[in-house]
């Protein structure tokens, strides 16, 4: 028995994605673009759409997770390392590469040296892989590079925007404003400021997309669900592809659908965010519940903080606490100056369980 919709890993290309012609036609499009940002909250789908687009193009390309921060220079060298080794597989670049000082070859594999005595300038090569041709570098969760040498990896970017037509970046991001935080294309400070950025957004399904994509789903796995468990199965999750195929994982692995699961996966989406979240602080947790619980303005969420904590919270705390919580891509803020969860699903859970 295959199937592919509820496979709880990343697809690998476009006939295992459901509906997402869109976004990979966006991709498409943007391909002569120096940078594209692939923006989409948690567990949307956003590798799989990358996937699936870097494994049908024709291009050279290199496919890196950006989820180890960057703190040394060994880390950005043995990243960018891993990116020639992809790129060695795809591009015959390794009669361009021999002639510089500090990087071995064996096979197809590239080794950069970080140490500061021979280390070569990661924007010369770059500039000579730009000469062979065109090619796409992604960078998943591309937040992450923002650590101690995100300065060099913006000076990076910005060089190969001004010098190097050939070359594109997707930089993928669950945490969107951490990733424009990082991208600081609105600081004069910043190598990347006032640059043009493309930017393709994955969207949550609709209600007919979610139950078409439960019941494709479930018509793989030779199973027929009622048609009243589907609609309390989109209903409460709202369209978010991660747990939509939670839900359809769970009834697979138990040979039956029922409502039930549901519930279960609500409580899986809370235990994961507060989980996220307890990395920060409690405190954190305490705001998405009173957001999560309709408490969206600034003196409902401060009220509903200091009743639970029972202390007082000031206002430069709670906004920093906000703001974080924004950057970090779980809370949004509408024109009317209330704060929303930006997964509904998470509401849902706080509602359900803590109630």
């Amino acid at each position: 028995m295959l199937v592919i919709l509820f496979d709880g890993r990343p697809k690998e290309t476009k006939e295992e994605l459901y509906d997402r012609d869109e976004e990979l036609n966006q991709l498409r499009s943007t391909v002569s673009e120096p940078i594209v940002l692939l923006t989409g909250i948690r567990r949307i789908g956003k590798t799989s759409i990358l996937k699936a687009f870097l494994n049908d193009t024709s291009l050279p390309h290199a496919l890196v997770d950006a989820r180890i921060p960057l703190s040394s220079y060994r880390a950005i060298y043995t990243m960018f390392s891993e990116v020639l080794s992809q790129l060695n597989k795809r591009l015959p670049i390794k009669s361009v590469l021999q002639h510089f000082r500090g990087i071995s070859i064996f096979g197809v594999n590239v080794s950069l040296s970080w140490d500061p005595r021979e280390r070569v300038l990661l924007t010369q090569v770059l500039d000579r892989i730009n000469d062979e041709g065109k090619v796409i570098i992604a960078f998943d969760e591309a937040q992450n590079l923002r650590g101690k040498l995100g300065h060099e990896m913006l000076s990076i970017l910005a060089h190969c925007y001004d010098y190097c037509k050939n070359v594109t970046f997707i930089l993928t991001g669950s945490e969107i404003g951490l990733l424009y935080d990082f991208l600081k294309v609105e600081d004069p400070s910043s190598p990347l400021y006032g640059r043009h950025l493309e930017e393709v957004r994955v969207n949550r399904f609709d209600s007919f997309r979610s139950i078409d994509f439960l019941e494709r789903g479930f018509e793989q796995a030779g199973m027929t669900p009622t048609k009243d468990v589907l609609e309390h199965a989109v209903e409460e999750l709202d369209g978010v592809v991660g747990w939509l195929t939670e839900f359809g994982l769970r009834c697979l692995r138990a040979k039956e659908v029922k409502k039930s699961f549901v519930d279960d996966v609500l409580e899986l989406a809370m235990r994961t965010t507060v989980e996220e979240l307890s990395h920060f602080s409690r405190e954190y947790v305490t705001i998405v519940e009173a957001i999560a619980k309709g408490h969206g303005r600034w003196s409902e969420i401060k009220r509903y903080f200091e009743d639970k904590r029972r202390r007082t919270i000031y206002d430069a705390e709670l906004g920093r606490y906000l703001n974080n919580l924004e950057g970090r891509g779980y809370v949004v803020k509408s024109g009317r100056g209330n704060y929303q969860l930006a997964d509904p699903v998470i509401g849902r859970a706080f509602n359900f369980l803590r109630r």
